[in-house]
């Protein structure tokens, strides 16, 4: 029998074969190694802190489940899993073991049937004593929000071996009891769901058609008291499960129109535990429902915290199709008109969100037969306060601006307080300029006026506006912001309990703020980031916690903005000593996650250098303990070191930069150079990468194990010339780099992907200094660009060259000269560099004829350029396998013009299309030395 599981007590174990290495000459990386290099998925900690859990994820292959315990410092190691859900409590993990991956592929290869498959199991783990028990052949399973003694999983029915049955078997529903081990069985099972404790479940029988020995139902599970009951049996069709937190109400959608209509019209049902059976609380002929409206399929019912409303969605009933019209006898068009205000293709793409949309109105359960309808067709979207409680509800549209916000991406939205107690709408503003929010217990609308950069709050029981930033002598904008757009703001951290006060973002600091105005400001940090240019935010550890209380000690990220180094302070909001620094390091830090009930802390750390691995501490970073050690090959390789490298660009301003060498540099050695570049990098001085295959761009760790120097030079932009910015920073940069004398300034090459393929394909046009380049998914031509489409989205393309990442500034009709002048394709003539192109026919983002446009110009004027296109993929890649083929490409390439090394079949002389998917030409031409 295979073992998927083992644990050991706490103790860290140095392999000698691992300390021999360090003696021998490390090996370099190469495309073997992404399969196996780990990362940490799905962290946890239960609310004591005694246990963490994680799955420990390959690139490719077996997860494993991780369990620590850290009372009696033990772990647990569960492999093949995936999926896995831990007890608020600690006390059980329950898991989907998964079918070995390495089976699955055969299945796959074999063309085996979905049943064939080899099957997953369920594994639940009592965490006290690490026992397991396994549940063979799940499909799946569910727990409530707050695991407790129940779970709910899914396994296929056995087989009936008798002949002509037309049905295949229904799978069952099979309700656990964790702590007796006793379950209860629901056969022909459609939808359930849990309350948020577990204590209550609902679940709709459906049954299929020739089983005659089943019913449609809905069944209601006190797990609690071990009781059930049948609370509708009618034959509908029975969805949308959703309780009250306590698990005492619940409300669900149903319908009689069983067979497969267009639109299907749906009544809301109302369930009380006091109660025998189920009732219609709403249907398409309530009170207050607008006419000609309905609850359909999208109408997601739900309770407010309180449960004393229930939210559902409306919607106008749509216009059937009709039916007597044959398809192939009528026209399939888009009719583009000037006057819409979104183009078709935007509006193709949002046409499944378009039918789904509903409009918020609210059923109280003491009032059945009665909708109050708030969101509608002009103010379609309802933002409720107080988690649905509140008394005020925030209604905005932005569908007066929808023109224009094609091509002005600065927020506009027509904005209303509805009062539920008064049922009086209020006008805020038309338009208020930004994206209006309602404070959590919705005393008061707040939004950032981009325009005067500032925020303000709308009082909404008085009416009053208030200006929260004015008087502050620093800014709240984003003080970065180098596009032709107005800048946005740096934030908000929280909200104090009963919106008695706001904390703000500066760059740097923490600001306490009264959103009355009555108040005076105060920088809760005391201008200590401004001061040691550390930029301060608040760390929410507790996802309940809506609120911040003048009693907390908050957890703030720290970054140093100067030495790039990254860590923890504490923030109390009262008394002596209120800011305090816990950790400072050159590292960055992830995942931070706190026990509920204890200040237990787990999270992930790491550097270039060193693998995000899971720590704890208990003493707020005094100490702490690392727990795995999931990459431990890492040693083996020969890997890198960063440093931050400044220089003056050629109009006279600072920039910095990152410089990777090999782990095993020789500053007496000559190294070629790979220039990777996007914006701005310099603040990932410690950041981690691992070796994986590529989804656009050169994987930094992978060319630096292979004896590359990798550059990231920061580009600083202005206004109307976003080339010659690339250009005055990326080439500055690289001279300056080249003054080393162990930079082969003969051999130093660029790469970037989207905005920097764009910028790699126009400084060929401006230098011969690079000896080879590669440019993914590059705009050649931002004439015919600006009048594309992003077809991800169907937008425009025109707003990103007046006030985002393009960076002209202007209409095209207005400053055509300025787009030619930084279009790479009219200035093709001038490229001597070879050119690598990758641009794929599904890119969502830029428009793959791009790609084409300066190939074709490239290839008439006879200069060497290749263009790799993926077939039906993305922007970046998301076939797995077409990474690993991009990067074996992209060493092959910059190894022959930076290494001398011999060019492979696809660079010689091209694959044709009769080879396509017979071979792939990574292979030397017959003859070549090396072959």
């Amino acid at each position: 029998m295979q073992r998927f599981f083992y644990y050991r007590p706490f103790i860290f174990i140095t392999l000698l074969t691992l300390s021999l290495s360090s003696f021998s000459q490390k090996k370099q990386l190469d495309h073997s190694v992404y399969d196996n290099w780990k990362s940490l998925q799905e962290i946890s900690i239960s609310n004591d802190g005694r246990f963490i859990n994680a799955v420990i994820s390959p690139q490719e292959g077996d997860s494993t489940l991780y369990i620590y315990d850290s009372k009696k410092e033990k772990e647990l190691l569960i492999h093949r899993v995936n999926k896995y859900t831990l007890s608020p409590d600690g006390r059980y993990t329950v898991a989907l073991l998964k079918a070995p991956f390495s089976e699955i592929r055969q299945a796959k290869i074999k063309k085996k049937k979905a049943d064939d498959f080899p099957k997953d199991s369920l594994v639940i783990v009592d965490n006290e004593a690490f026992t397991l028990y396994k549940i063979a052949d799940v499909k799946s399973y569910a727990t409530s929000t707050e695991m407790a003694g129940h779970i709910a999983y899914k396994k296929a029915a056995p087989k009936d071996t008798a002949k002509n049955k037309p049905n295949k078997p229904a799978d069952l529903l099979i309700i656990r009891n964790l702590n007796t081990s006793a379950e209860d069985t629901v056969k022909n099972s459609k939808e359930f769901a849990f309350n948020k404790f577990g204590n209550s479940l609902a679940v709709s029988v459906e049954p299929e058609k020739k089983d005659s020995t089943d019913t449609h139902r809905v069944l209601f599970f006190d797990l609690k008291n071990g009781n059930k009951k049948q609370i509708s049996g009618e034959k509908m069709e029975y969805r949308s499960f959703s309780f009250d937190e306590p698990g005492n109400q619940l409300v669900y959608l149903a319908t009689k129109d069983t067979s497969k209509i267009e639109q299907k019209v749906f009544d809301v049902r109302y369930f009380k535990n006091t109660m025998d059976s189920a009732v219609v609380i709403a249907s398409k002929t309530s009170r207050g429902l607008p006419e000609n409206w309905i609850f359909n399929e999208n109408s997601k019912p739900s309770f407010s915290k309180n449960g004393q409303r229930i939210l559902v969605g409306a919607a106008p009933r749509q216009t059937p199709k009709d039916t007597t019209l044959v398809d192939f006898e009528t026209a399939a068009l888009d009719i583009w008109h000037w006057k819409d205000p979104v183009v078709q293709p935007q509006q193709l793409s949002q046409l499944k969100n378009e039918l789904r949309r509903t409009y918020t109105g609210i059923i109280d359960p003491n009032r059945p037969r009665e909708f109050i309808s708030v969101a509608n067709e002009q103010m379609p979207n309802a933002s409720f306060s107080d988690e649905g409680n509140g008394r005020f509800v925030l209604l905005t549209s932005g569908l007066p601006y929808e023109i224009e916000s094609q091509w002005d991406i600065s927020s506009k939205m027509d904005t209303w307080i509805y009062d539920t107690q008064s049922n009086q709408l209020t006008v805020i503003a038309q338009p208020v300029s930004g994206r209006p929010q309602i404070s959590p217990s919705g005393n008061f609308t707040y939004w950032w006026n981009a325009s005067e950069k500032q925020w303000f709050a709308f009082d909404n029981k008085t009416g009053k506006t208030i200006g929260l930033t004015q008087e502050i002598p620093v800014n709240f904008w984003n003080e970065k912001n180098d596009t032709p757009s107005e800048p946005g703001a740096y934030g908000i951290a929280a909200w104090g309990e009963g919106d008695k006060f706001v904390l703000m973002y500066d760059a740097f600091d923490i600001w306490k703020l009264d959103p009355s105005g009555k108040q005076k400001p105060v920088n809760i940090t005391n201008n200590a980031g401004r001061t040691d240019s550390i930029t301060f935010r608040y760390i929410n550890t507790d996802p309940d916690k809506r609120f911040v209380d003048n009693k907390d000690v908050l957890l703030l990220s720290a970054f140093d903005n100067i030495s790039k180094e990254a860590g923890f302070y504490t923030l109390r909001l009262q008394g002596r000593n209120p800011l305090l620094k816990r950790e400072l390091d050159k590292y960055g830090y992830t995942s931070v996650k706190k026990a509920k009930n204890t200040d237990l802390f787990v999270f992930q750390k790491s550097n270039f250098n060193t693998s995000p691995d899971l720590y704890i501490t208990q003493n707020l970073w005094q100490s702490a303990k690392k727990l795995t050690d999931i990459n431990p090959q890492m040693k083996e390789y020969n890997w890198g070191t960063t440093e931050l490298i400044r220089w003056t660009a050629f109009d006279g301003k600072q920039s910095q930069g990152i410089l990777y060498k090999p782990e095993n540099f020789d500053p007496s050695k000559k190294y070629p150079v790979m220039i990777y570049f996007y914006e701005k990098h310099s603040d990932e001085l410690y950041r981690y990468f691992a070796p994986a295959p590529s989804r656009s761009v050169i994987n930094i760790p992978f060319f630096v194990s292979r004896g590359y120097i990798v550059f990231t030079p920061d580009i600083h932009y202005g206004v109307g010339q976003p080339g010659p910015d690339a250009y005055n920073y990326v080439v500055s940069g690289a001279q300056a780099l080249a003054k080393n004398q162990w930079v082969d300034s003969e051999n130093m090459a660029i790469q970037g992907q989207s905005w920097g393929g764009y910028q790699v394909a126009y400084l060929i046009t401006q230098t011969n200094m690079f000896k080879a380049a590669g440019a993914g998914a590059p705009v050649s031509n931002m004439t015919s660009a600006y009048g594309g489409i992003r077809w991800e989205t169907g937008r425009s393309r025109q707003f990103q060259y007046e006030q985002t990442q393009s960076r002209i500034g202007a209409t095209m009709s207005d400053s055509l000269q300025l787009y030619i002048e930084n279009s790479p394709v009219f200035f093709a003539n001038k490229v001597n560099t070879p050119l690598l192109i990758m641009h794929n026919d599904n890119d969502g983002a830029v428009p793959w004829y791009q790609g084409i446009e300066y190939f074709m110009s490239l290839r008439r004027l006879g200069k060497p350029v290749w263009m790799l296109q993926y077939n039906k993929e993305a922007h970046n890649l998301n076939q797995r396998r077409n990474a690993k083929d991009l990067s074996i490409r992209l060493q092959q390439f910059f190894d022959h013009y930076l290494k001398g090394a011999p060019a492979p079949v696809w660079m010689t002389r091209g694959l044709p299309a009769i080879e396509k998917g017979k071979s792939w030409g990574y292979d030397l031409e017959a003859g070549q030395p090396g072959n």
